[in-house]
């Protein structure tokens, strides 16, 4: 049985990886000097944007959780 998980948040870096490779084999096959530049800028772009997706998804997910204050109803009155 394969479940699959379709999560708009995951498939963002993904497609920031993506397009940077795509940016490096564009800069492998540049004309020049100033377009492979270009290129590998991008490239570098692309692969920030996902690293820092990647970095708030985690963020969002794994909030830290105060476990010593307990939650209202159990709070002694």
């Amino acid at each position: 049985m394969t479940i699959h998980v379709d999560i708009p948040a995951l498939k963002q870096p993904e497609q920031y990886r993506r397009l940077a490779r795509q940016a490096i084999r564009n800069a492998e096959q540049a004309p020049s000097a100033y377009f492979r530049l270009g290129f590998l800028s991008l490239a570098s772009g692309w692969r920030a944007l996902a690293e820092q997706a990647e970095k708030k998804f985690w963020e969002s997910t794994h909030e830290q959780v105060h476990w010593d204050d307990p939650p209202p109803e159990r709070r002694a009155t």
